[in-house]
């Protein structure tokens, strides 16, 4: 491992009984100061994946270097160096702000340093009014911005979310999202597993989609988009309104082998999806030329990840074993 490689896997698996596997022959690689994403619908073993991973469950083949050390031998030697947010709750019977710097205390971060960051955490999770109740009593979003906050109030070089914002509101993830950021900027290493796929659209430096316990496919938030989003529309506005004489237009791109269709005309506003919508812009632009109707403004709608990740998914072979 460089010293900029936090994580590498080989071939590692998990199997619940014999031949039972969660996740199997999963290579994986992590760099300092980058964002992971592990994307996949429930069951595809992402959760298990993470406990492997922490150390929380042993890997039943191959094997994985976390930090230096061996994933299977590390122990808590590796456990002090990471962070980690299940989806498990974990609720004490001492309030909100005791437990975030009675937390930080319990990892050895000194006591004035402790208290300074709890206030940082109670105002970035909007948690100032809360800090005197029990976690118990807090509501379900405010319980997970609390989970999170906690976790983060001591120093590691991994950390490990999986589904950190779930019950959360649109405010409170961007909130959180941007301090993730943030500390990656800052050389943290974040492996990040979520089903809001915007947000991990946003976040995430590579995403990994898995699938049935495999990862099908990996890269960046880009590539995926490109490569596996499908159709993108077109929409053009021409100077003047079209007309009869130019019902020739979506008939001449219907034709191209582009991948044209669903036409959309209103006025001098012309829409449709496109598989290469490149080629359709340059056999647009072309006519427009010939025909002397000027174009006002053209724009391509991108690909989103969540129609890569269903392109993907949808298209990846189902059923049977991990073999």
């Amino acid at each position: 491992m460089s010293p900029e490689t936090l994580l590498t896997t080989r071939d590692l698996g998990y199997s619940y009984r014999p031949g039972k596997f969660a996740f199997r022959h999963l290579a994986l690689t992590l760099a300092k100061g980058e964002v992971l994403g592990l994307l996949g619908r429930n069951g595809a073993g992402k959760t298990t994946c993470v406990r492997v991973l922490t150390t929380l469950l042993p890997p039943t083949e191959g094997s994985a270097t976390l930090l230096g050390m061996d994933l299977r031998t590390g122990g808590r030697a590796l456990r002090e160096r990471l962070g980690v947010v299940l989806q498990s709750e974990s609720m004490d019977y001492i309030s909100v702000e005791r437990n975030l710097t009675l937390y930080a205390f319990l990892w050895g971060v000194p006591r004035e340093e402790a208290k300074a960051r709890a206030e940082q955490m109670l105002e970035l999770f909007e948690l100032e009014g809360s800090r005197k109740l029990k976690p118990w009593l807090l509501s379900g979003g405010q319980r997970r911005r609390f989970q999170v906050a906690r976790e983060l109030m001591h120093d590691m070089e991994v950390l490990f979310l999986d589904e950190p914002t779930a019950g959360l509101d649109a405010v409170a993830r961007q909130r959180i999202l941007g301090y993730l950021r943030q500390r990656a900027r800052d050389g943290l290493g974040i492996i990040f597993t979520t089903h809001i796929l915007h947000e991990a659209d946003l976040l995430c430096d590579r995403i990994a989609i898995m699938e049935l316990g495999r990862v099908i496919d990996e890269g960046t938030p880009s590539a995926l988009k490109a490569q596996h989003g499908g159709a993108r529309r077109v929409q053009v506005e021409f100077a003047q309104p079209l007309g009869p004489l130019d019902a020739e237009l979506p008939a001449l791109l219907s034709r191209s082998g582009l991948g044209v269709r669903d036409f959309k005309v209103e006025g001098a506003q012309l829409s449709f999806v496109a598989e290469d919508p490149e080629g359709a812009v340059a056999q647009l632009t072309a006519w427009a030329h010939t025909k002397g109707r000027p174009v006002e403004r053209l724009s391509v709608r991108e690909s989103t990840l969540e129609e890569a990740f269903l392109g993907l998914v949808q298209g990846a072979p189902g059923g049977g074993d991990l073999g």
